[in-house]
């Protein structure tokens, strides 16, 4: 069964659902896309180890819905967020490694 939790981030409560391995694959789909149209760097680096759309992938936000709120408002998202998704986060970790080590330069 999916879990699922909702967090209050001021008088709205935010629904944060655990991700299928269908919705996973969509998101390393998505990346592909990204690469090609650009990265938004605020999105994806705003906060440590997750991003602004992994947010809305995972909740009942929208990215309009974000943009209204400090970090310090979404950061509660994000905790819960990687509480109910591990697996993608670890995931997300292993890719991101994976990347780093690809980009660096070979040594003679």
């Amino acid at each position: 069964m999916r879990r699922i939790k909702e967090v209050e981030i001021g008088d709205r409560k935010v629904t944060i659902r655990e991700l299928t391995v269908a919705e996973v694959r969509n998101w390393f789909k998505d990346l592909g896309k990204m690469r090609e149209n650009g990265v938004d760097l605020v999105n994806e680096g705003i906060i440590a180890d997750a991003s602004l759309e992994d947010v809305v992938r995972m909740s009942d936000v929208t990215m309009d819905d974000l943009d209204r709120l400090t970090p310090s408002q979404i950061e509660p998202m994000i905790a819960t967020c990687r509480e109910i998704n591990p697996h993608f986060f670890q995931l997300r970790h292993r890719l991101s490694e994976a990347a780093r080590a690809m980009s660096l330069p070979v040594k003679d």
